[in-house]
């Protein structure tokens, strides 16, 4: 099989210098370290993990059959752990790999809301909306993967992930 090359340029992100943006400390950290690049990711459950400090988690970055749309992550929070309260230009889909807890969503004018999760649900919601993910259970890790159209926005030059000021 041939390979194929990606021919998206990548154009500087206009929105990444926003007061609360953390878009520097994520290239920092995508720099050290760098999507794997696979056609198949075995056992998300166990799949080896690297801490990512500045979200609270630990996590791996994959890029998939040469995607240019999507980009896929894994991320684990220790028991009783939490990221941190965020929200990104991309739309997300999260799948539960394993574990128990519950994310917190919410506009800038509405009251937050909870959406209870266990392993095997499924869950989205709108971009650019505020939410942070909790582990609830005291002795045992939680994992989510995150489909995410990071490529395609940053071919657009829109990528954007801001830290709520109030964490």
């Amino acid at each position: 099989m041939s390979k194929v090359e990606n021919r998206v340029e990548v154009r500087e992100q206009a929105l990444s210098q926003t007061e609360n943006s953390e878009m520097g400390q994520r290239e920092v950290w995508n720099q050290k370290n760098p999507a794997i690049e696979a056609l198949v990711v075995r056992d998300l459950k166990h799949y080896p993990l690297v801490p990512r400090k500045y979200r609270n988690t630990k996590a791996a970055f994959f890029k998939l059959g040469g995607d240019i749309r999507l980009q896929p992550h894994l991320s684990e929070m220790p028991p009783l752990g939490r990221s941190v309260n965020h929200r990104h230009t991309t739309e997300a889909v999260i799948y539960i790999v394993k574990g128990v807890g519950h994310s917190i969503i919410s506009w800038d004018d509405s009251e937050p809301e909870r959406i209870d999760w266990k392993e095997g649900d499924m869950f989205s919601f709108p971009l650019w909306m505020w939410h942070q993910h909790f582990n609830d259970s005291e002795t045992e890790t939680a994992r989510y993967l995150a489909v995410q159209d990071t490529f395609s926005i940053k071919a657009l030059g829109l990528h954007q992930i801001e830290r709520h000021p109030i964490q």
